[in-house]
């Protein structure tokens, strides 16, 4: 495999986190990795399909997304560089329940994770720490889904979208913050109608709740609450 300047990118993944970098390029090796480059609006797979290795992102997004019968799509994630996807599927030898493409084209890294938990032919004493760290990244990402369905577990579309503003301030961190969905996005997220969540965010800022700017939004009673009123 040819790894060029996407290099330094590649090993800042938390994948490969206590790992002495000369450790890092051995494993790249050891699970069979090559780069595979996508256009814009292409399918990496669709629901359904064998999902035989795990992807890292290089460039550009990646849009995970399941659809029901009469084709309605729910949106699950928006993942960019250096962000994995596929672990859990690859492990399991299972077949995909969700579709994959690329929004604007990206670059993708593939690794053979089944390897990760096998003895390998160099017999690397690191790939204890890399199943570790492998375990943390899908912990994380199941916390990431049980906020999800915190969300769209919600009665109402105002619950749902309190509940997904509150989630999403906390992640950033600061007031104002940036989500990183449109409103046709953000409503697919929801399982909600996008002029319905129109309406619903204009109501709240009218009354004084939130305030936003196109994806950029801020929560109105946090700054009330750390000014004591």
């Amino acid at each position: 495999m040819v790894i060029d300047e996407r290099l330094k990118l590649i090993l800042s993944s938390p994948l490969w986190k206590e790992i002495l970098p000369s450790d890092q390029e051995k494993l790249l090796d050891c699970l069979g990795a090559s780069i595979t480059s996508y256009g814009k609006k292409n399918t990496i797979w669709s629901s359904g399909d064998p999902v035989p290795r795990m992807g890292m992102i290089l460039s550009g997004e990646v849009r995970i997304l399941m659809e029901d019968l009469e084709g309605r799509q729910n949106v699950l994630a928006n993942l960019g560089p250096p962000e994995l996807f596929g672990e859990v599927f690859a492990l399991s030898d299972t077949r995909s329940p969700v579709t994959v493409f690329t929004e604007s084209g990206a670059d993708v890294l593939f690794l053979d994770v089944r390897k990760i938990t096998a003895v390998c032919r160099n017999s690397c004493s690191f790939h204890r720490q890399l199943v570790w760290n492998l375990l943390e990244l899908v912990s994380r990402k199941n916390v990431y889904l049980n906020q999800k369905i915190q969300c769209v577990g919600q009665r109402t579309t105002r619950e749902k979208i309190s509940a997904f503003l509150s989630m999403q301030q906390t992640r950033a961190g600061k007031n104002p913050f940036t989500i990183p969905f449109n409103r046709a996005e953000m409503a697919d997220y929801l399982c909600v109608d996008r002029s319905a969540l129109s309406l619903v965010l204009a109501q709240m800022q009218e009354e004084g709740i939130i305030t936003y700017h196109r994806n950029e939004f801020h929560l109105c009673h946090m700054q009330k609450i750390r000014q004591g009123k």
